[in-house]
Parts: C-alpha cells; sequence; structure tokens
C-alpha cells in the first residue's frame, strides 16, 4: 500500500526556508513524527498497513508550518463532529487516531520501545449537544499537550514515547461519543513519576479519572 495523507499541498510549497532565527533557540531535543491510524469497514486492514507516518520534524517551526496547513488542528475535520462521519481517500478509510511519537518509535503495542511499558487512558464521553465545547477544549489541550511533550516539560518527559488522540465514537452500541487521549510510557518509568505525571493531567487535561493499562 502506498502511503498517503490527507494534506494536499506539497512540501516544496508547504514549508518554507527558516531565516535569521538561530537553530538552537527553537530546536528540540528530539525528533517527532506525525502518524494517521485508519479503520475501514470495506477494506481489511493489518496493523501495519493501518498506521502510516506522514511527516516528521525536529524543531517549532517545522511543527507550526506542518501543523497550521493539517485538517486535523481542527478535530471536527477528521473526526464524528457530532453529525458527520469523515472519509478519505478512494478506499473510503476512517482516521480514527492522531499520533505523535518519537521518531523510530511506532505507535504500535509491537514496536520494541513500547513493549512492556504503560500508557494513560484519558476518556471523554461527550453528549452531542456540548460536543462544539468540547472540540473548543480539545484543540487546545491536544496542542498544549504535545508541546509540553516535544518541549520535555511533561513530568517525566524522558520516559514518555508517544502521544495519542483517537476517535471512539461507537455506532453500533447506540452511537456513543468518545473520544480517548493516550500517553505512551516506556517501561523504565517509575511509580513515583507516573504519580507526578497523573496528577499533572489530572489537572491540566480537565479528565476526572486517568487509567494506568500495560502494554503487553
Amino acid at each position: 500500500m502506498e502511503e498517503k495523507s490527507i494534506i494536499k499541498t506539497s512540501k516544496d510549497k508547504m514549508f518554507q526556508t527558516k531565516k535569521d532565527i538561530p537553530l538552537s533557540s527553537v530546536q528540540f531535543s528530539k525528533t517527532w513524527a506525525f502518524w494517521e491510524s485508519y479503520i475501514s469497514k470495506t477494506v481489511k486492514l493489518s496493523y501495519v498497513e493501518s498506521n502510516k507516518q506522514i511527516f516528521k520534524w525536529d524543531d517549532v517551526i517545522t511543527f507550526f508550518q506542518f501543523w497550521n496547513k493539517y485538517p486535523g488542528n481542527n478535530i471536527k475535520n477528521i473526526f464524528f463532529d457530532g453529525n458527520n462521519l469523515k472519509f478519505f481517500f478512494d478506499e473510503k478509510y476512517r482516521i480514527n487516531s492522531m499520533n505523535i511519537f518519537i521518531d523510530g518509535i511506532k505507535p504500535m503495542w509491537e514496536d520494541p520501545k513500547n513493549k512492556g511499558g504503560k500508557y494513560l487512558q484519558l476518556d471523554y464521553k461527550i453528549q452531542k449537544d456540548k460536543i462544539e465545547n468540547f472540540f473548543n477544549a480539545a484543540n487546545f489541550q491536544w496542542k498544549k499537550l504535545a508541546l509540553c511533550m516535544m518541549g520535555m516539560i511533561l513530568p517525566g518527559a524522558d520516559y514518555i514515547n508517544g502521544i495519542r488522540f483517537i476517535d471512539k465514537t461507537d455506532f453500533d452500541r447506540g452511537k456513543i461519543i468518545m473520544f480517548r487521549i493516550e500517553i505512551w510510557l516506556s517501561k523504565d518509568i517509575e511509580e513515583n513519576t507516573l504519580k507526578e505525571l497523573n496528577e499533572y493531567l489530572t489537572k491540566n487535561l480537565g479528565c476526572e479519572k486517568i487509567i494506568v493499562r500495560d502494554i503487553e
């Protein structure tokens, strides 16, 4: 399967050369990659086929040049918006998650750097009449979480492999509108650091309950 992206503009036209800004002032300590995850009711996708890396960067300017062009910077452009499902490509795929991971680590349990670790799960079950309020808050909080992660200012930053924003809306069980944020952690994270991160996310992402799960 050839690589896909819902961005229509070519890299050459989309990105401008950085000038007059010292690279050290905008560069992240790690290179990051953005992945889309797909689901389809008409095509059976393997787990590898359903996850595609579409861009990577190592500085804040390049990130924003990408993010400002990416339709998912407004979540309802790619996820269920309260009324409609969004489909992409000729195969009619749905994008069911956006993923930002350290370059070289795939957003898959099978990746050796994820295996044996943990992930924090934040669920948001939304009433239809509240979905616009949710999107307004989630657009801000997701970008804030991404920047805090890439800027290495979250508690336990050295142990964070990546984050996911997932559309968990379920039409087979009475149209349950639900979204999820996951923070994936390496196996080396200690319990006290995990507790600090948990407390930070509870305070700053407005989720009453955070579930800690093992990556098998």
